[in-house]
Parts: structure tokens; sequence; C-alpha cells
């Protein structure tokens, strides 16, 4: 499995985890325009005509700060989701029944030579095996599994000597996070739009 292909399943299982929760967040931003635009007919409501003209400058101040302040909270909120399903689809790498494949993938685009140290996560400490690195190693590298472990979801981090290369999902999903972010966030409109 190549780079891109590992990116693209991390990018389509983000979006699936993101289309996911698009429900609940437009719930949630729709309640909040109803709560604000109730306030500010109540507001309107209540105003004698002797002050009216004031209270409706007032309303109108008011309702462009709360719409700046809904819209930041909204963008925030955006951030979260995409980045919540982002951190999903890698869990769900790690546990995809293609994984030890995707992990051949980074070794064999490893450009080290000689003896290369191969870090792994604890719970892949029964997958990525002393004899899987060994099937692994050719004539110019040679993969051995290392003691320490990375606190990361899954992938490796391969050192040798004083240079390492850091292939954990979440480095790999990071590289792409930006393009991700924008791709997905598409998904979830502003306030505003789609009304």
């Amino acid at each position: 499995m190549s780079l891109e292909a590992i990116l693209a399943k991390i990018e389509t299982d983000a979006r699936e985890k993101a289309e996911k929760i698009i429900g609940s967040a437009e719930d949630e931003k729709k309640e909040a325009l109803h709560k604000v635009k109730s306030r500010i007919k109540e507001l309107h409501h209540r105003d004698t005509d002797r002050i009216k003209q004031r209270v409706e400058s007032r309303s109108l101040r008011m309702k462009h700060h709360i719409h700046r302040e809904m819209e930041k909270a909204l963008l925030s909120h955006r951030r979260k989701i995409v980045d919540k399903a982002i951190d999903e689809a890698v869990k769900q790498i790690a546990e995809a029944p293609d994984y030890l494949k995707m992990i051949e993938a980074l070794l064999m685009g490893c450009d080290f030579t000689g003896e290369v140290e191969v870090i792994s996560c604890e719970k892949d400490k029964g997958r990525i095996t002393d004899e899987f690195l060994k099937k692994m190693s050719t004539d110019k590298v040679s993969f051995v599994s290392s003691d320490q472990r990375h606190n990361d979801h899954g992938g490796v981090i391969m050192k040798s000597g004083d240079i390492s290369l850091n292939a954990t999902l979440s480095m790999i999903a990071e590289l792409s996070h930006d393009g991700m972010v924008m791709e997905l966030s598409k998904l979830l409109p502003l306030e505003g739009e789609g009304e």
C-alpha cells in the first residue's frame, strides 16, 4: 500500500466520520441561531415607541456581535469535529485487516541502509515481530525490532544511528492534516449557509 493510498484511506475514513457528526453539528447550529433570533425579537417587542430607534440600533450592533461570536464558535467546533474524525480514522486504520501490508509498504519505502531499528507501538508487539522484520529485510537494509515503544495508534519509527524517520499513523495524517481539514470542512457549513 503506497503512502498516497494510506493518505487516501485516512481521508476517506475521516470523511465518513465527519459526515456522521454533521447532523448533530447542524442541529446545534440551528438551535443556537433560533435562540439568538428569538432573543432579538423579544428585545424588539419589549421596547416602547419612545426608545425604539435607540433599541433597534443597539440590537443591530448586538446582532453583528453575536453573529461574529457564533461564527468563531462554529469555526472552532468545525475544527474539533474534523480533528476527531481524522483521529478516529487513524485508529480504525490501525485495526484494519490490511494493516501489516501498509507497514510493509512503509518499510519498503525506507531509504536507509545497513541496520535499521524499528520502533512500534505496544499493541503491535505481536504483529511487527522479529520474523516479520527479517522477512522485510534486503541485502541493503536489515530491519531489527527495538525495545523502545512509541505512543501512537500504529505505524513505525525507523532509526538508523542518530537519524530517524517517523512513519507513525498520526504523523502521516499530520503531513496532510491541513489539506484534509480543508476538504472535510466543506461538509460542515458555516452559520447562514444552507438556509
